[in-house]
C-alpha cells in the first residue's frame, strides 16, 4: 500500500572522488607537519611505486617498505637537513590525485630544487600506486646519484 510519502536515502559515504582527495589532503598535511609515520600509514601494504630516471633508486617499487625506503634514501641526500616540500596544486578525479610539488634538498652545502608531479591512485582509503613525473630528470638523477 502506497502512503504518498517519498523517502530519500542519504549516501552513507562521500563519492570516491571526495574520498581520494580527502585521503591525499590528510597525507600532505602529515608530511607538511613532519609526521612521516602518519603519512606512511596511508600507503597500502601492496602499494606500487614508479620512479623514473637512471639512478639506483629508479624503477618499480613493490610494497610499502620499498616505497618508504625510496623516500628515506631520497631524504638522506640532504645529510640531516630538512627536505622542504611546497604543494603547488592538487588535481583530482574519481580515484586519482595529482600533486604538483616543489621539493628543496640541501646536499653538501648547496640547495637543489626539484619540481615534480606525483600521481596517486587511491582505493579503499589507501594509496595503492604512485607515479612520479620529474620536470628535470637530469637534476634528479644527479641528486640521487649517490643515494
Amino acid at each position: 500500500m502506497h502512503t504518498g510519502e517519498t523517502t530519500i536515502s542519504q549516501p552513507t559515504k562521500p563519492p570516491s572522488r571526495v574520498a581520494a582527495e580527502q585521503v591525499m589532503r590528510l597525507y600532505v598535511a602529515a608530511v607538511l607537519r613532519g609526521d612521516l609515520q602518519a603519512a606512511y600509514a596511508f600507503f597500502a601494504v601492496d602499494v606500487v611505486g614508479h620512479v623514473p630516471g637512471r639512478s639506483a633508486l629508479a624503477g618499480e617499487l613493490r610494497g610499502r617498505e620499498a616505497v618508504i625506503a625510496y623516500i628515506e634514501r631520497g631524504r638522506a641526500v640532504s645529510h640531516g637537513a630538512e627536505v622542504k616540500l611546497e604543494l603547488v596544486d592538487m588535481l583530482s578525479s574519481e580515484k586519482r590525485v595529482m600533486l604538483l610539488v616543489y621539493e628543496r634538498f640541501a646536499p653538501a652545502s648547496r640547495v637543489v630544487e626539484i619540481r615534480r608531479a606525483n600521481v596517486y591512485t587511491v582505493e579503499r582509503g589507501q594509496i595503492v600506486e604512485v607515479r612520479i613525473f620529474e620536470a628535470d630528470q637530469y637534476t634528479v638523477d644527479e641528486l640521487l646519484r649517490h643515494a
